[in-house]
């Protein structure tokens, strides 16, 4: 199971990092496995890089979009997508300052959802040392 964590960049930020997202991901990375004591600092860091997200606004375009679809279901603030058909389950949960998406495939059709809300949103597994742009990777897929 793959663990993606979504981040929305700041628009300014989005022309510096586009043409070089190793050194947005080593930004964040950092932030990621920074000691507690170093908290504040992290913070403060994160929120020049990232916006924050709209809840209740991301979990209802979600849930208007897909409450029709057999393969979903919304608990909360996570998005549930089992789709035995496409070998997929993908479970998305939304929080204030970032998504995470936790699949057994690499390409979830959570991305595609995603995309058509925010083209700012940069993706990181942190264990697997992966990241791209979203609207990246729907060049690749298409």
């Amino acid at each position: 199971m793959r663990r993606f964590y979504i981040f929305s960049i700041r628009e300014e930020l989005m022309e510096l990092y586009k043409d070089n997202p190793s050194n947005l991901y080593k930004i964040l990375e950092s932030i990621y496995y920074m000691d507690s004591e170093e908290i504040n600092y992290g913070f403060n860091l994160f929120k020049q890089l990232c916006l924050g997200i709209d809840t209740i606004e991301l979990n209802n375009k979600l849930y208007l979009k897909m409450h029709n679809d057999l393969v979903y279901t919304k608990i909360d603030n996570e998005h549930i997508i089992n789709n035995l058909y496409k070998d997929e389950v993908s479970i998305l949960k939304v929080k204030k300052s970032h998504l995470i998406l936790e699949s057994n495939s690499s390409y979830s059709s959570f991305f595609s959802l995603l995309n058509k809300y925010n083209k700012n949103y940069f993706i990181c597994d942190f264990k697997e040392n992966d990241y791209f742009f979203l609207q990246d990777m729907e060049i690749l897929v298409k």
